[in-house]
């Protein structure tokens, strides 16, 4: 992170672009974990929310005369509060230009007066801004309006392509001046890879059967022909574009409801032992009393 030894500067700036459901927000979670011990250290806000022409004023405070000027700003109250702190700006992309502008301030000199004229140092923050941008674009119907997204690569697209494409639209984005300020702190996410694919849905079965053991008592047999059936459905290009919350939309439909609906009608209670396998292109749950198709 090039400013970490510059005075007033922030300790570091990183852009995680690239396909949604990539772990780019996990990602920060987990800085914020290590560096301060509680993902609470962490600062989010979700930069859809700031697309209006006036939404800087939301973040940094209104001027004087204006509704809100008590109130002072979201991000300069926030690291006022809490000036040793990892600040995320989800999807920044959807935020209004104004508020690009604005960061200039910060990430040039570390500093920001907010509406009320006070200055609020962010010299002791790490920000991260992560960015959809270059993955798809919106379809508008002749009234302008947005009807649809279509992706501009897709799960099977080489990793240069990618990258590529997210660099072209973020030139196209954003000022150069901004780009300027990041550097080479850019990193392109690829989709989420087959092996990874596999990983991710074996440690979410993981998880919900020790979850099913530990707050019920009912224990979860699947044999490798369940994971095989969900791994199939989770591979779908479909299922990939959408990432990690890909994977855990089939789980919860294919695997979850259908365990919960299964332990509900039979009666399933403490003690017992439900097994899961996948035949003829469907799962099969059966216990001691009963069978059912999902």
């Amino acid at each position: 992170m090039q400013h970490s030894s510059s005075g007033n500067k922030p300790r570091g700036i990183m852009f995680l672009a690239g396909p949604t459901g990539t772990g780019k927000t996990e990602i920060v979670k987990t800085v914020a974990e290590l560096l301060f011990g509680d993902e609470k250290a962490l600062i989010r806000f979700d930069m859809s929310e700031y697309t209006a022409e006036h939404a800087d004023q939301k973040l940094f405070g209104a001027p004087p005369g204006y509704v809100g000027y008590d109130q002072g700003g979201q991000l300069t109250n926030a690291v006022k509060t809490n000036p040793f702190s990892v600040l995320l700006f989800d999807e920044i992309e959807k935020a209004h230009p104004s508020i690009m502008d604005k960061f200039l301030q910060i990430l040039e000199d570390g500093r920001m007066t907010d509406g009320q004229g006070n200055t609020v140092h962010f010299s002791e923050t790490l920000i991260f801004f992560t960015s959809n941008a270059g993955i798809s674009e919106e379809v508008c119907d002749m009234h302008g309006r947005v009807v649809e997204r279509k992706m501009i690569v897709l799960p099977g697209s080489t990793y240069e392509e990618i990258e590529e494409k997210v660099e072209a639209a973020l030139k196209t984005k954003f000022k150069p001046e901004v780009l300027n300020r990041i550097g080479k702190n850019i990193i392109v996410f690829n989709y989420i890879t087959e092996q990874a694919t596999e990983e991710i849905l074996s440690s979410q079965l993981k998880n919900i059967i020790d979850g099913v053991m530990r707050k019920g008592k009912i224990e979860i047999a699947s044999d490798d022909s369940c994971m095989k059936y969900l791994l199939e459905k989770s591979l779908k290009t479909q299922t990939r574009e959408n990432g990690g919350r890909g994977i855990g939309n089939i789980v919860e439909s294919e695997f979850i409801n259908p365990l919960a609906e299964y332990i509900f009608d039979e009666g399933i209670t403490a003690g017992e032992l439900i097994t899961v396998t996948a035949t003829d292109g469907k799962l099969v749950m059966s216990s001691l009393k009963g069978r059912s198709d999902v």
